[in-house]
Parts: structure tokens; C-alpha cells; sequence
């Protein structure tokens, strides 16, 4: 009898394993931005890593952090390309969703999800006030959580900033004039560095982690 089950429970997973890639599969083929070769580079693969891992099922399922690449890369949510009862035991070892900063004028999605072991290190006792903030330029994407909790200068660090209801990421530092001023160095390279009063320096969080950079070819 436990053999029936055993079998019965190991033929389900298998089929939403083969689900899963199957789901990757055709969001791939709606795409018209990433080919598998484009896909498995940012995965930081070889160039057929995704097409055996789609054709060939190796390997049979893919590792978490491939995953939330992906899901980045392709703006959908993680757990469409996880099998639903690999999902159910990340849940157990608890997903964190945190929703976008910028609501209202952001393209980015509204909520994203990170296992809590991928967060382990940084994260504070008070969750609501975490969100998360997406960088793009051209060349790439980069995924930002930040802590509310931290809304004013607490020593040199990388913050988002707040200007005029645009929000951006910047390290800040005190000016070495010592004139109440502080010094701003926009995170993208594309803007230059300034100095700011610091009463006039609007700080909405201080950035607590950052994903890889997922570079577009």
C-alpha cells in the first residue's frame, strides 16, 4: 500500500515538473525581447543550458535562483515556473512578497516574491516596511529591496531618494566641507554626483539588498 502511494505521489510531481516546463516553455515562444540562448546568458549558463533544461528535462527542475531571474527577465511571477509542490515547500520555508515602491507610475510588477533564505542576512524585525525598487537602463535590470523603517541619514550607505515624486537610488555621504551640506552619487553612472543641503535631502529608504545585474544582449 505505502508503495502505491509512494508511486502515486512521485507520478504527480513528475507531471507538475513537466508542467512547469512546459509553462516556461510557451511564455518563451509569446516573447519577442529574449531567444534561449539571450535567456540562458543571463542566467549566467552556457548558451543550450535552457534548451536542454526545456527539450531534454535536464536539469529536472531549475534552481531557485535561475528561476527568479527568469521570472524578472520575462516580468512574471515566480511560482508560474515552479512545480506547484516544490512552490508549497518554499512556502513552508517562507516566501516574502514585497510590493513596488513606486505603485502608481512604475511598469515594473506590482508585487514580487524572494524566498526568506535568500534574504536571511539583511532582513529587519518589521517586514510591512519593506519594498522593493527595479533600476533600468537599456543595458540591464536590477532589483532592489528597500527599508522604510530608514527614512533620514544614518551614516555613508546607498539610499532611495525622493525627488519631485521620482524616487532613485544613490549613495550619500556627508560633505567634506562640513557645511550641513551632503555629498549624492546617483547609483546610475548615466548622472553626476552632486551636493545637497541636508535639510533639503528627501531619504524614503535605505537599500538593504540587491539582485545581480540581469544584463540584456
Amino acid at each position: 500500500m505505502n508503495n502505491i502511494i509512494s508511486k502515486n505521489s512521485n507520478d504527480e510531481k513528475e507531471i507538475a515538473i513537466r508542467k512547469a516546463r512546459e509553462k516556461l516553455k510557451n511564455i518563451i515562444k509569446e516573447n519577442d525581447k529574449f531567444n534561449l540562448r539571450d535567456l540562458s546568458r543571463i542566467l549566467k549558463k552556457n548558451d543550450a543550458y535552457l534548451q536542454q533544461y526545456l527539450f531534454r528535462g535536464t536539469p529536472r527542475i531549475l534552481p531557485e535562483e535561475c528561476r527568479y531571474r527568469l521570472a524578472q527577465t520575462l516580468e512574471i511571477n515566480i511560482n508560474e515556473i515552479t512545480p506547484n509542490w516544490y512552490a508549497q515547500n518554499l512556502v513552508e520555508n517562507k516566501i516574502i512578497t514585497f510590493e513596488n515602491i513606486e505603485k502608481k507610475y512604475s511598469s515594473s510588477p506590482r508585487k514580487i516574491s524572494l524566498s526568506e533564505e535568500l534574504l536571511s542576512d539583511i532582513l529587519p524585525t518589521n517586514l510591512e516596511k519593506l519594498f522593493y525598487f527595479q533600476t533600468h537602463t537599456h543595458d540591464y535590470k536590477i532589483t532592489t529591496i528597500v527599508d522604510t523603517n530608514v527614512n533620514e541619514y544614518i551614516g555613508p550607505n546607498l539610499y532611495l531618494l525622493n525627488d519631485k515624486d521620482t524616487f532613485f537610488l544613490a549613495y550619500v555621504k556627508e560633505s567634506e566641507l562640513k557645511d550641513n551640506r551632503m555629498n549624492v552619487k546617483p547609483f546610475l553612472k548615466t548622472f553626476h554626483s552632486f551636493h545637497i543641503a541636508s535639510k533639503l535631502l528627501k531619504i524614503s529608504a535605505k537599500v538593504l539588498w540587491q539582485s545581480s545585474k540581469i544584463i540584456y544582449e
